[in-house]
């Protein structure tokens, strides 16, 4: 096996850098972060004697039946190469374990899941995303748990940008009778989430719609998030290009995101997107939107129920590969 490293000041140089000299088939080992400024160092390993050229067949006698089957799954959400055959590599062969049992395990160790902490007093939440990623229904769906679960709530309006923007969340707010701040400034935001912090459970944060491959964008969310005593969580929406979502992710990260939400399960098909920007940004995934319903609208998301969804969505069952004989 021939194994590389890579350092390059983005992932996705590294991984052009992977798929130039090695080949769409090599399999991503390690990644790593150098730290502020100092770009990453990625480790990549491919079989001797094999390139990108010559046939490189998975559907060789050596992969499991249960590989093939999750193969199929991941290959019609449109993962990138090198993290499905992260994933494969992961995957285990054993009696009494179904494809559902062993997919999910593979998940589990390529992927973070942990819901969001949420329940802990005073916590603060800033959604951040692109534009259309759904921050502002994100915010009005977890608003409404927490109030149904009889936690006090108060939300933050940080969007100055979108026309109509703090006009929604005023709607959602009006109706719960949940306080709706607006923050004109890092210094103004930070000022706000002191002050809910006396009163509130929950504090809600619903920042504009930033493009993550705009430096001047970056440094605008970056201020905002060194200021405020915030857990900035990525909403993710599902269907995007897997490689801009990685990107995007990576780049969403560096401002100090930590938790990704996927957005839109419910109207879309393929949800490789989502599982590339967990990968990209080095996030733990934590809910899911399943419903345009804002008081059903939101589900935590584990290995077990991600393995389901994305055989189960793929037309793939998620039945045992072995079956007692009767």
């Amino acid at each position: 096996m021939k194994i590389k490293t890579y350092t390059a000041p983005t992932m996705s140089e590294a991984m052009d850098s992977v798929r130039r000299e090695l080949g769409e088939n090599a399999i991503i080992v390690s990644t790593q972060r150098l730290g502020a400024g100092a770009g990453v160092r990625l480790t990549a390993a491919i079989e001797d004697g094999r390139n990108d050229d010559e046939d490189f067949s998975f559907s060789e006698p050596k992969q499991s039946q249960i590989q093939e089957v999750v193969r199929s799954a991941l290959e019609y959400h449109a993962l990138p190469s090198a993290l499905t055959e992260r994933i494969l590599s992961h995957i285990k062969e054993a009696k009494k374990k179904d494809r559902l049992v062993a997919f999910a395990s593979a998940l589990d160790t390529v992927f973070a899941f942990h819901p969001l902490p949420e329940r802990m007093k005073g916590q603060a939440f800033m959604i951040v995303g692109p534009s259309g990623s759904g921050k502002t229904v994100t915010v009005a769906k977890l608003a409404t748990r927490a109030c149904l679960s009889g936690r006090k709530v108060g939300i933050i309006s940080a969007d100055s940008v979108r026309a109509g923007a703090t006009e929604q969340l005023a709607a959602f707010t009006s109706i719960l009778d949940v306080t709706l701040l607006k923050a004109r400034s890092p210094d103004n935001l930070s000022a706000h989430v002191r002050s809910l912090r006396r009163t509130c459970d929950l504090i809600l944060i619903d920042m504009p719609g930033l493009n993550p491959f705009l430096p001047d964008d970056m440094d605008y969310l970056s201020a905002y998030t060194e200021t405020a005593d915030a857990l900035p969580v990525l909403t993710v929406p599902a269907g995007i290009d897997p490689f801009e979502a990685a990107e995007a992710a990576e780049s969403f990260a560096e401002t100090g995101a930590v938790y990704l939400l996927a957005t839109r399960l419910d109207a879309a098909r393929r949800f490789g997107g989502v599982l590339a920007a967990a990968d990209g940004g080095r996030l733990t995934i934590c809910e899911a939107s399943m419903s345009p319903n804002v008081a059903r609208g939101l589900s935590p998301i584990n290995a077990v129920s991600l393995a389901r969804l994305l055989l189960t969505s793929s037309g793939e069952d998620t039945e045992p590969t072995t079956r007692k004989k009767t």
